[in-house]
């Protein structure tokens, strides 16, 4: 076991997790970056497709900045999130990081007068370089910027347990060196979580790989509460095939320098979503396309997993290819997007929910420990608040580094970790499974049980089912490649453990809430219930490892729905 020492770990390196880091060393503390990927590679934000203009930027008015907060209040968290941190994030991405953006050199589009080129409507955004590829060019920056600050980063990295000392707090962390094969105890009094969403649970799916729950798994083992895991969110228009293209969009988002966007059509040809009629005020109208599209199926016109098609064929390409990368992909696969649509299918995209935090700092209950961005339940993401999310982390951390005192790492812990790593380096046993099955199976089952349309009895035998793969599959499952260094077979069946334990306290999650709301549709539950479920649907594990329920109220002091209860499949958000 090889042993290290930071004065703060940032576990992730996506826009959150290289931001806390670059903002911690700046404020004088020397973080260390572990990624279970490549820092600035892998995860999330890669995929951004634009960025959200929020506040009186570019020139908004008083108007716009209303309806994009409310935008990001309702339409994007169903009120699900702490209206105070929503404005001061908002404020903060106006104030702060647009402005650093450029100062860093990333390249915002500009039109022939020089002005930055926005969506039409109320709720705008902006694209750098190109709209369906602002994300690799922000994280490239990011990259160079960590590298030029002299960060120090352990890539190809997993983070697989937090270590917790006297009174419960962190004393650091265990992780798997991959590229050496070998296990890595590291001593710190502070860690930030900014290990993403976790989406890896579906047979479609946007996240890559290194988002298979992780985080949520390992803080919950460390006593954290977690909340409203059970809201789901779907991109509804990814290419259906092939099945390696399952993040690329023919995405009804307003094209950059347009009013129009993509159209989605049903098997037999007839439109049934056009953003510009039916969700004007809306940049990513997700989970109206979801809703359409449930319509669709429950008319026998469309499956989650295929069967309709989006397209730009109203559009003069001109419109398409002049700020987006949308064309790209029709061409790719031999058609013209002037002429063509291309079958679609639902992709699991991210999650509202993840671990309690207090959204002012980011602080979750355990001493030492921090979440930045999707990982945390405070908010559904997007690029920028994420990254307001690694700003906070790292102010906090800052602040209460003085008063952490350096808990001892526990030596019974950290050998018992890596008792747990090697034992899942075992050869595959002639009637046993590999972790690749297992992870094909839970997805399967959650693809089935756990979509869009979910009732009690479905959820019921999910959670059963995914209790049998946990006590009989993984003490069966084997490697065919036993090899400690590179050993990805090795890190499936690292991820299967953590996946299976999420993936039951999703499901508990999805049971208890009783209601429908934005991406979260139980048959059983259609309405929207603002009076019992407007809450944090709060999980605390218990002593004997079993899970105690809570709900708290949301604070509504800006936006608030107009309305009780009413059938969540007819609501616009």
């Amino acid at each position: 076991m090889r042993r290290l020492a930071a004065e703060a770990v940032v576990i992730g390196g996506g826009a959150a997790g290289t931001f806390a880091a670059l903002e911690l060393r700046r404020r004088g503390v020397k973080p260390l970056i572990l990624c279970k990927g490549l820092v600035g590679k892998s995860g999330a934000s890669i995929f951004a497709g634009n960025l959200v203009v929020p506040g009186r930027l570019l020139g908004n008015t008083e108007q716009q900045a209303r309806d994009t907060a409310e935008f990001l209040i309702r339409m994007h968290n169903h009120f699900l999130i702490d209206q105070h941190y929503a404005r001061a994030a908002g404020e903060w991405i106006e104030r702060e990081y647009y402005p650093e953006l450029e100062r860093a050199g990333l390249y915002l589009r500009r039109d022939k007068r020089g002005a930055i080129v926005t969506n039409d409507g109320p709720v705008r955004c902006m694209a750098a370089h190109s709209q369906g590829e602002s994300g690799v060019l922000f994280m490239d920056l990011r990259r160079k910027q960590v590298l030029q600050a002299g960060i120090p980063w352990l890539e190809e990295t997993a983070v697989t347990a937090l270590l917790t000392g006297a009174g419960g707090a962190i004393a650091g962390v265990m992780a798997l060196d991959l590229a050496r094969g070998e296990v890595v105890a590291i001593e710190s009094r502070a860690v930030i979580l900014a290990t993403g969403y976790a989406d890896r649970f579906y047979p479609r799916s946007t996240a890559t790989r290194e988002m298979s729950a992780d985080g949520i798994a390992m803080a919950w083992r460390a006593g954290v509460e977690l909340m409203n895991l059970e809201i789901q969110w779907w991109h509804t228009s990814d290419v259906r095939f092939p099945l390696s293209w399952q993040r690329t969009q023919v995405y009804p988002n307003p094209i950059i320098g347009s009013s129009h966007a993509a159209r989605l059509y049903n098997g037999d040809g007839e439109m049934f979503f056009d953003q510009e009629a039916d969700a004007p005020v809306a940049m990513g109208p997700y989970t109206i396309q979801l809703k359409r599209l449930a319509k669709q199926v429950l008319a026998g016109k469309a499956r989650f997993d295929g069967g309709y098609y989006s397209g730009f064929t109203h559009v003069a390409p001109g419109a398409v290819t002049a700020y987006t990368d949308y064309a790209k992909a029709f061409a790719a696969l031999g058609k013209s997007v002037a002429a063509d649509t291309l079958e679609t299918a639902c992709s699991a995209h991210y999650r509202q929910g993840g671990i309690v935090v207090d959204p002012a700092t980011m602080a979750t209950r355990v001493p030492g420990l921090y979440v930045a961005g999707g990982v945390g339940g405070h908010s559904n993401g997007l690029i920028a608040p994420v990254t307001y999310d690694g700003m906070l982390a790292a102010e906090t951390v800052a602040n209460d580094l003085p008063r952490l005192k350096l808990v001892a790492l526990p030596e019974d812990k950290a050998t018992a970790e890596e008792a747990r790593l090697l034992g899942l380096r075992r050869p595959l046993s002639g009637n046993g499974v590999t972790p690749a099955q297992v992870k094909r199976r839970l997805r399967a089952l959650m693809g089935e049980k756990m979509g869009f349309f979910k009732d009690a009895a479905g959820m019921a035998a999910a959670l059963a089912e995914v209790t049998r793969l946990r006590d009989e599959l993984l003490p069966a499952m084997g490697l065919t490649n036993v090899t400690p260094r590179l050993n990805y077979a090795w890190l499936d069946a690292i991820d299967v453990a953590n996946m299976l334990e999420v993936a039951a306290l999703t499901i508990r999650g999805a049971l208890h809430r009783t209601e429908s709301r934005g991406p979260f549709y139980r048959t059983d539950f259609p309405d929207m219930d603002n009076e019992n479920w407007l809450v944090k649907n709060i999980l605390t594990p218990t002593p004997n490892g079993a899970v105690d329920f809570r709900t708290e109220p949301y604070d509504l002091p800006f936006f608030k729905p107009d309305f009780v209860r009413r059938p969540s499949l007819e609501l616009d958000w």
